[in-house]
């Protein structure tokens, strides 16, 4: 008969089936933070975006340094 807590039953490679569910759970919790740190870090994608387009048309001088400045003031508020 097979026990739940028989090491060699239907579930067990033995000791190494405790080892293979520690490296789980620790690459799951990474996992979690690597998400969490990238999310909370990056910024919002329309004003970057926004800014980048402001700074292409101030390059090409469609619009004046005072326009860029103001437009780059009002993207970061």
């Amino acid at each position: 008969m097979w026990y739940v807590h028989d090491r060699l039953g239907p579930r067990g490679w033995g000791p190494l089936d405790d080892l293979l569910w520690l490296l789980l759970m620790l690459g799951l919790i990474a996992l979690i933070g690597v998400v969490l740190v990238r999310l909370l870090r990056s910024p919002t994608p329309g004003s970057d975006r926004a800014l980048e387009i402001a700074r292409e048309r101030y390059a090409r001088g469609e619009i004046s340094q005072e326009e860029f400045e103001n437009l780059k003031r009002n993207l970061r508020s």
